[in-house]
């Protein structure tokens, strides 16, 4: 469902009418997308969204509803005004129906969530949905919404988004207040928007950016995507074909052209800076939480928690942030600026628009593979492989997008990730919506 089929049915059968049958559907919580729900539509809405209903990532302050991380520790905390990013998009009109499920405070990529259960992929019911913010995803896939928010840390709205063959946008950092937002890294959080097309996501970005809200004007030209010569690691053969093939039916439309750049260090930064920035801010984070909010400590905070890795990360949480200081701390001082440098330079230097690597370079994983993944033969673990691509941008600040393109040899859907310098956020789902445009009809069909 989109935004427009959306607007239709109310347009017939008013917002309640909308509702009802939502609301119907929600029942059974398809794929186990929702920890909360309420389908009664609040009365006089009216603003460019009147009627839409988003439903929000249970990390996300939203009044009327607990704001419980999809975590048994944080059951009972209800915020006093919703997230600011959320009161901008009610008061263009939108209602939220529900709360969206998710890997235990944010702190995975699988959705599989001991307390509320798995997210299921609606692909295939055996492999991961993708996460933290799973139930985003699904939410969208199963047309129980046409427009979810979630967050984004290291991937969290671009994996369950390429996972669930929706499209996910994890806008320049900063861009999107994150107060209200249950969080992990100051550095890295952003709340971001899962939709059926860009052109939705570019509405629910202009509502929430109003000051940065411009249409752009897309050249005529072929779009220059630099693809990195590490963006295909070798992993799954069968993604990569997907991706390739892709990329060639929009060479061969004259929509873009490639152009290669070196590697950009994908795996190296991701494995280097993740944990670091992660378990570092998070401490920090959860102290003052524990001490401010909930008037306990965060030893107290732990014996809530449900999922055994998030209890696990917990547990090694001071441990880990106190072996990743110095890390840390040379990120924070001249690492991430010269990153930064580094990925603004390579626009100028390619004459680039857009960079361009596929989402995941695996497939969702199977139940089974959890924890570890085989590559090339070889068990790793499984986060860091699925986020491989993604990392980049999240210790950037860069806006990234994934869009369908298409399914690979398995049924599986293919996630074409587009990342643009920083604050050009509205470029990018210009250009996004070009490319989505001329990628053929069956990249998409069997996605809606």
């Amino acid at each position: 469902m989109t935004i427009d089929e959306a607007r239709r049915e109310i347009s017939r059968s008013g917002a309640a009418g909308l509702a009802d049958r939502l609301g119907a559907i929600a029942v059974g919580n398809p794929l186990n997308a929702t920890t909360q729900v309420d389908y009664r539509v609040p009365e006089g809405l009216t603003g460019q969204l009147a009627g839409l209903p988003i439903a929000v990532k249970d990390n996300v302050d939203v009044l009327g509803f607990a704001t419980t991380g999809a975590s048994p520790a944080l059951k009972n905390f209800r915020p006093g005004a919703d997230a600011p990013v959320v009161a901008r998009l009610k008061a263009a009109g939108a209602w939220v129906p529900a709360k969206l499920n998710m890997h235990e405070l944010a702190f995975g990529i699988t959705s599989d969530n001991a307390a509320y259960g798995r997210v299921i992929n609606p692909f295939d019911a055996g492999r991961t949905a993708g996460g933290s913010s799973g139930g985003s995803g699904a939410a969208v896939a199963a047309g129980l919404v046409p427009v979810a928010l979630g967050t984004d840390t290291g991937a969290s709205v671009r994996i369950p988004a390429a996972f669930c063959g929706t499209v996910g946008l994890r806008p320049s950092t900063g861009r999107y207040s994150t107060d209200g937002v249950i969080a992990i890294s100051w550095m890295r959080d952003t709340i971001g928007v899962l939709a059926n097309s860009v052109s939705d996501i570019s509405e629910i970005d202009a509502v929430i950016c109003p000051d940065d809200a411009a249409d752009i004007t897309v050249p005529r030209r072929p779009l220059r995507l630099g693809l990195p010569a590490d963006a295909l690691p070798g992993y799954c053969p069968a993604t990569e074909d997907r991706f390739r093939a892709a990329l060639e039916e929009l060479v061969s439309g004259g929509t873009v052209e490639i152009v290669p750049l070196p590697a950009l260090g994908y795996e190296e930064i991701q494995s280097r800076f993740d944990a670091p920035t992660a378990q570092t801010e998070a401490l920090t984070w959860w102290r003052e939480f524990c001490t401010d909010k909930l008037e306990i400590t965060l030893q107290e905070f732990r014996e809530g928690l449900a999922s055994p890795d998030v209890v696990e990360i917990f547990a090694t949480m001071e441990a880990a942030a106190s072996d990743g200081a110095v890390i840390y701390r040379d990120l924070v001082r001249k690492g991430r600026s010269a990153l930064q440098a580094c990925i603004g330079a390579l626009f100028t230097q390619y004459e680039i628009d857009l960079i361009a690597a596929p989402t995941s370079p695996v497939q969702p994983p199977k139940v089974e593979d959890y924890s570890q993944i085989k590559v090339r033969g070889e068990l790793r673990p499984t986060l860091p492989v699925v986020v491989q691509n993604t990392s980049l941008a999240t210790i950037a600040g860069t806006p990234s997008l994934t869009l369908p393109a298409g399914f690979d040899a398995d049924g599986l859907p293919v996630g074409l990730m587009l990342e643009a310098p920083i604050g050009c956020d509205r470029q990018l789902l210009a250009m996004a919506a070009r490319i989505e445009a001329e990628l053929s009809p069956g990249c998409f069909e069997s996605l809606r």
